[in-house]
């Protein structure tokens, strides 16, 4: 109803979703929709409106029948029988295997809590291969280290966690171990393979309270390969550091823009000390910063990465907290395709030439957008 009265948003051709069961459950339609061909990331349902589809370049309506309070309750019921408790306190994220989807589902209310709303992603049933992300040769080589720090940065919904969950998956499938994750809600599941996996969940209900709870507890586990899904405050990044010196592979994620932001915002939750700056550079391995793009015929996303290999050089500029020239020194390690590193304008300036993305898109995620602009000027002539 207030979605036909006011909303500008498209609604779903019927020949582009046939088989939706309109008059079906709530349940019934997401499954549907889960199991569909139609391309999106997430699914947003606020009481009162139609169900909605977050599209690489758009917002889509699946219908105009809103989707009424009741339904959302009983589909809060299926997700977590204790909602109405947690809902009170503040949004919640759970993750739930629904049938053959794996969703995480955070739930919320709004308009003073007299409306339910949720906003559903869906996981792959095993983590995909690195190459099928289209990661680039230098950054997979990460799954091939045995001891240090990695660090996976880019904004909010840009695959980080995709990615970290294939890098694990490619560890599993090579040799064996043990890999603990600590993740705030367990997303994909990993299989067995070679390794033994021990994922384990953040929260009120879950494994364990807190991240830095989580990497405290790792090392009596006796780990091979240590996932620690955000780093988020300074405690955790100093667990983080630590136990990347007490012989494991950590990888950990940050929000950060670049490579250097996000080495400069985890020296900052260290302390920003001298000391701190030298055990970060002897103890980190790397850093993969990725930006996910919509195509331009907008049916699809695609990865755009930024890799840094730690080598001597680098180190040192990490040492002395010379982050400005650390951006220089990734341009020049990415004139050699031997370095294990390359900037985000190399693999922006590659997908634009394809006709893949757009100019405009790849101008948004560049780390360095006067360099990609320069770079450009220089492809166009």
């Amino acid at each position: 109803m207030d979605h036909a009265q006011h909303s500008l948003i498209d609604t779903l051709a019927l020949e582009d979703n046939p088989s939706f069961p309109a008059s079906g459950t709530l349940i019934e339609q997401i499954l549907s929709l889960l199991n569909s061909d139609i391309v999106f990331s997430d699914i947003i349902i606020h009481q009162n409106s139609p169900l909605m589809l977050r599209q690489p370049r758009r917002l889509v309506a699946v219908s105009d029948i809103p989707v009424t309070g009741q339904e959302l309750e009983e589909f809060f019921e299926v997700i977590e029988p204790a909602w109405e408790e947690r809902i009170m306190e503040r949004a919640f994220d759970r993750a739930k295997d629904l049938y053959s989807a794996r969703l995480r589902v955070n739930c919320f209310t709004f308009h003073a809590r007299r409306r339910l709303g949720c906003v559903i992603r869906r996981f792959p049933a095993e983590p995909p291969t690195l190459a099928s992300l289209g990661l680039r040769p230098d950054a997979q080589a990460f799954a091939r280290l045995t001891s240090g720090l990695v660090l996976i940065v880019g904004d909010t919904c840009q695959g980080k966690s995709t990615t970290i969950a294939s890098l694990l998956d490619d560890i599993n499938r090579r040799r064996p171990g043990h890999i603990i994750t600590i993740e705030d809600p367990v997303e994909t599941l990993i299989p067995q393979r070679r390794c033994i996996i021990t994922q384990r969940e953040v929260g009120a209900d879950g494994d364990v309270a807190s991240y830095y709870l989580g990497a405290l507890d790792a090392l009596r586990e006796r780990p091979d390969v240590i996932l620690i899904g955000e780093i988020r405050d300074a405690e955790t990044a100093r667990e983080a550091l630590a136990l990347s010196e007490a012989g494991p592979l950590v990888f950990a994620t940050l929000h950060a823009r670049s490579t250097e932001l996000g080495l400069q915002k985890m020296l900052r939750l260290l302390g920003n000390g001298e000391a701190q700056a030298q055990t970060l550079a002897s103890s980190l391995r790397g850093v993969l910063c990725q930006a996910l793009l919509p195509s331009v015929a907008g049916d699809s996303y695609l990865l755009a990465t930024e890799c840094l290999t730690v080598t001597p050089e680098t180190a040192q500029l990490i040492e002395a907290s010379n982050f400005p020239a650390i951006r220089a020194r990734l341009d020049q390690l990415s004139l050699d395709a031997s370095s294990g590193s390359h900037a985000m304008n190399d693999d922006l300036l590659r997908l634009v030439k394809a006709g893949a993305v757009s100019v405009e898109d790849a101008r948004r995620a560049s780390t360095d957008p006067m360099k990609f602009a320069a770079r450009l000027a220089t492809l166009k002539a």
